[in-house]
């Protein structure tokens, strides 16, 4: 039983950081339209795919919240928000590298 409340656990910590983090891909590709740095880079086409990618976290971790002893659901949400996360810090550093 107690396993089963950490991975609920877990998947409402990735619905909600998953939410939050393709809203903050949206606005730093905002940001870039805006500064015209997007064009000098690859950042804002990484964090387009980004976005598509914590969106789908999103939908997994909301059906594994959904269905009982749904481990792939919880598996995939896992996966793809590290993925995000990996691919947030790379546009970070390229963010870091053009800017100075």
């Amino acid at each position: 039983m107690l396993g089963k409340d950490r991975n609920r656990n877990i998947a409402d910590h990735i619905f909600n950081g998953s939410i939050t983090m393709s809203g903050v891909c949206v606005t730093i590709i905002a940001l870039f339209r805006v500064m015209k740095i997007g064009l000098l880079t690859y950042a804002d086409e990484i964090l387009s795919v980004n976005t598509f990618i914590f969106l789908a976290a999103t939908m997994f971790s909301y059906i594994s919240l959904r269905k009982e002893n749904n481990r792939l659901s919880e598996t995939l949400a896992d996966i793809l928000f590290f993925t995000g996360m990996v691919s947030m810090i790379i546009v970070g550093i390229i963010i870091v590298y053009t800017a100075y």
